[in-house]
């Protein structure tokens, strides 16, 4: 390293990687400009207000009372067994409440694929899935302020979008223009909020795709494409300070006086 420093002082050499530099820089100039782009929008944007968490009301919390009458978790995997015979694996048993009743939440997987199923703490019995009415009334009862024009849509492949990408389906959608353009994902034995999406969240998740460069799944930060850029902007970067040390009278090697 010292004997490439010393060899670059040479003034041939430092006009080499001078105009190396300079088209490097020049090279670079569209992911430099991605990222510092991007990386203004997400440092100036609350996670929370992207996410949309400020739309919608907190999950309320089951009562002491509650939880002391609650029957035993063996009743409510009696009902699954029930329910989907012998061959599912339960991976989770959780208290739940929704629209103001109390449930088991029994998570596992059946044939290798994920599910949910409540069993009512009262019935005993699982509760059946959400149909279009009533995942539009959970997706009103959930919003802080009243939406406005809703639609919902039963969804068993992805959105063109991604929006809603690397996630357990089907589930139902429901859209509303107002406000910010907020779509409610949901889970359809569970009525759970799975995903609140709007507009500010699209744009984060554009430029999260730039920020990264994958332009296909835009959640893959270690592919070689972006590796290679961050080397590079590393290398600008470095030698930038090289030759600024070259050039600047702070260290230069002072000529002795006669």
């Amino acid at each position: 390293m010292c004997e490439l420093f010393r060899r670059i002082r040479y003034r041939p050499m430092r006009v080499f990687f001078r105009k190396l530099h300079r088209w490097l820089g020049l090279l670079l100039l569209v992911p430099l400009g991605m990222w510092m782009v991007s990386g203004l929008y997400f440092a100036i944007s609350p996670i929370a207000e992207i996410r949309g968490e400020h739309l919608t009301v907190p999950p309320e919390p089951l009562s002491r009372q509650s939880l002391e009458e609650a029957p035993s978790p063996a009743t409510a995997l009696a009902a699954i067994d029930d329910h989907l015979g012998s061959g599912w694996k339960l991976e989770s048993v959780n208290p739940f409440l929704l629209d103001g009743k109390a449930f088991w939440r029994i998570g596992g997987t059946v044939d290798e694929k994920p599910f949910v199923r409540l069993v009512g703490f009262e019935s005993g019995q699982v509760r059946q899935p959400l149909s279009a009415e009533e995942a539009g009334l959970r997706a009103q009862s959930i919003l802080i302020e009243k939406g406005s024009d809703p639609q919902v849509e039963w969804l068993e492949e992805e959105p063109d979008n991604l929006e809603f990408r690397g996630r357990t389906l089907p589930v139902w959608r429901v859209s509303f223009s107002e406000p910010e353009n907020l779509h409610l994902y949901l889970e359809p034995w569970s009525g759970e909020l799975l995903a609140r999406r709007t507009d500010r969240w699209r744009i984060f998740d554009f430029l999260w795709m730039l920020h990264i460069w994958d332009f296909e799944t835009r959640d893959n930060f270690n592919h070689p494409l972006l590796q290679v850029l961050a080397s590079l902007g590393l290398a600008v970067v470095l030698g930038g300070f090289v030759l600024w040390s070259l050039t600047t009278p702070l260290f230069r090697r002072k000529r002795p006086t006669r």
